[in-house]
């Protein structure tokens, strides 16, 4: 018997933060609700639980098939997030699933080597992902581009959408989960409870404690261009001419330094500390530390620093540290300058 709540993600930036999110609201609504993340970390979501997913290889479309058919008959909503990246392979998720919903966060250059420099190429892309006459909510940069309307109607699908404005990478996600969750009949005072207790995951935007002497390090790895940047960044309300930038790079993610670049010149910074493969025309001067180990990155870090770029490698394994150690203190954003 299938769930009676099969809700697929697709998009270029958001997913993990959704699936995490609707498998959270659900569950605490009684609903049992099993998810799953592909994101940087393979995580299985399940009541009361979360695991990662151990591989012995890469990432493979398989782990989608095979993550669905180890879900117990019990389950009453299923939350899957679509890790295909070649176009040929997107509608496999769908055809596995059989979803009552397909989220449609957005559509952001990503992935150049497989689809293509175009700046519309996310939308081909992933639209074949999108199950013909679908239910399909989108974010607002999808809804109102006249391709994705275009390629939808084609589909014979039911498009819905979020409401433009938001910024913040969780209040983002709390509006595609209120959404998704109307769609499915659930809605009212007990929805908006478990929406408020909704977080952020450790690899969200936080700000974390190194060490005993008090240096702060913000993790804003989760924004992927200069408006959300710029939005975590002014929450901090920090000054930056007394703050280090980290950056740190990923090959197969050319672009994503380009989508940062505004928000890199915008403000004097005390320094800014490039990690990773070396970029090819940044647009602004860095200093370049190549792939330092743990140690090394952990003491080049300044008493305040802002992390951004990719999360994957480097990143990762110091907050994976990081919130190991009883030293760790990690918070949302203060409402204002540590030093006042």
């Amino acid at each position: 018997m299938k769930a009676p709540i099969r809700i697929l993600v697709t998009g270029t930036r958001g997913k993990s933060g959704i699936v995490r999110g609707l498998q959270q609201v659900l569950s605490r609504l009684k609903i049992q609700a099993w998810g799953k993340v592909t994101g940087v970390i393979p995580i299985s979501l399940g009541p009361g639980e979360s695991k990662e997913i151990s591989r012995a290889a890469g990432a493979h479309v398989e782990e989608m098939r095979w993550w669905l058919r180890s879900l117990p008959l019990s389950a009453e909503a299923v939350v899957l997030e679509n890790s295909a990246v070649t176009p040929e392979l997107q509608p496999l998720a769908a055809r596995w699933l059989d979803p009552t919903l397909t989220i449609w966060t957005n559509a952001r250059r990503d992935h150049e080597d497989v689809w293509g420099w175009d700046e519309e190429a996310p939308l081909y892309a992933l639209a074949r992902g999108i199950p013909q006459g679908a239910k399909v909510l989108c974010g607002f940069d999808v809804a109102s581009s006249s391709t994705a309307k275009r390629l939808l109607e084609q589909k014979g699908c039911e498009v819905l959408s979020v409401r433009n404005g938001l910024v913040d990478p969780v209040m983002i996600s709390k509006s595609f989960i209120r959404e998704a969750c109307r769609v499915h009949g659930i809605e009212g005072p007990c929805l908006e409870k478990a929406l408020e207790e909704v977080g952020p995951a450790f690899t969200d935007f936080s700000v974390h404690r190194l060490d005993e002497k008090g240096r702060l390090l913000a993790t804003a790895f989760s924004a992927n261009d200069s408006e959300s940047t710029r939005y975590l960044w002014e929450s901090l309300r920090w000054d930056s001419r007394e703050t280090s930038l980290w950056l740190h790079n990923r090959r197969d993610r050319r672009t994503r330094i380009t989508a940062l670049r505004d928000f890199v010149l915008e403000r004097e910074w005390k320094e800014i500390l490039l990690t990773g493969p070396y970029p090819i025309g940044a647009g602004f001067q860095f200093t370049y530390l190549g792939f330092p180990d743990i140690p090394a990155i952990s003491g080049r870090l300044g008493k305040k620093t802002f992390g951004f770029g990719n999360i994957a490698g480097l990143p990762l394994e110091l907050l994976k540290l990081v919130a190991a150690t009883k030293q760790n203190h990690a918070v949302r954003p203060p409402d204002r300058d540590d030093d006042a």
